[in-house]
Parts: C-alpha cells; structure tokens; sequence
C-alpha cells in the first residue's frame, strides 16, 4: 500500500470513531435526561397517590363540623290517609321598590328584545334575502297566472270547437 491510500483509511478511521463518540455521547445525554424525566414523572405520581389517599379519607370519615339534618329540612307531601299536607310559608311581603324593581326589568328585557328583533330586520343580510324571496314569488307567480291563462285559452278552444259560437260570446260576455 502506498503512503496515500494509508492516510486515507486512517482519516477514515478517525472520523469514523469520532463519528461513533459523538452518537454514543448523544445517546448518553438522552439516557440521563429520559431518567430524569422519569423520576419527576413517578415524583408527581407518589404525591397525586398521597393526596388522592388523604381525599379518600375525608370522606370515609363522618364530618365533625356537619350536623345531622334536623326535621324542619323534611317536607311530608302525602298522609297515610291519602289526605296532601302542604306546608304553609307566608309569602314576603312585596314592597314598592321590589314591585318596580320586576315591572322595569321586565319593561327592559322586553325592550331590549324588541331592540335586538328590529336591529336584526333591518339588517342588511335580512333585506336581501327578503328581496330575493319576493322576487321569487313574484316570478312563481307570473308562471302560474300564464298558465293559468293557457289552460283557459285551452278550454275556450275546446268548446268553440265542440259548440256552437254563440255559446262561446255567452260565455265570453
């Protein structure tokens, strides 16, 4: 082998191995950063398992500060005898600022939505599509009353053709 061809395979070489300390640095780096990934991953599981056993126990025990529903909460809709109990609550007593306060915010909601109904069909999508809906049923009918008007011309012909002409200007008058 000549001087040349062994500088060749031994830059080759080289890199070759250069080229294989560089993947295996890589594949290193990943490694450590895969296992760091994993320990904070399992980290947050062992805390989410700490919480969720702490919620559990929670509701397993009997809250102290809840008291035991009390008699008034339970409302009897029906006696034995079939007979209904209603219980009676006196209604609060309505006063005039209570009794404006509803009739203006219906007054208002009502406006409003006559506002928004009005701004709606004055709205520039609107008119035109009412302008071609009218135009279509002005064409359908102008198609109608012509054939209207052929069938009648239809049937006129029929009967001067099978009757006599005076019956067709009795008709016709």
């Amino acid at each position: 082998m000549d001087r040349q061809a062994l500088t060749v395979l031994v830059v080759g070489a080289a890199v070759v191995v250069a080229l294989v300390a560089v993947f295996v640095t890589l594949a290193l780096r990943a490694r450590r950063r895969t296992a760091h990934e994993l320990a904070a991953a399992r980290a947050d599981v062992s805390s989410l398992r700490d919480q969720v056993e702490a919620l559990s126990r929670r509701v397993e025990e009997p809250a102290a500060d809840v008291a035991a529903p009390s008699a008034a909460e339970f409302v009897i809709t029906s006696l034995p005898g079939g007979e209904v109990a209603v219980p009676h609550k006196p209604a609060p007593p309505l006063t005039a600022g209570r009794f404006a306060s509803v009739a203006v915010g219906e007054s208002a909601v009502r406006l409003l939505s006559l506002g928004y109904g009005v701004r709606r069909a004055l709205s520039a999508e609107s008119r035109n599509r009412i302008r071609f809906e009218v135009r279509q049923e002005v064409k359908r009918a102008r198609r109608q009353r012509r054939r209207d008007l052929k069938e009648a011309r239809r049937q006129l012909r029929a009967r001067t053709s099978g009757g006599d002409r005076a019956d067709v200007r009795s008709d016709a008058a």
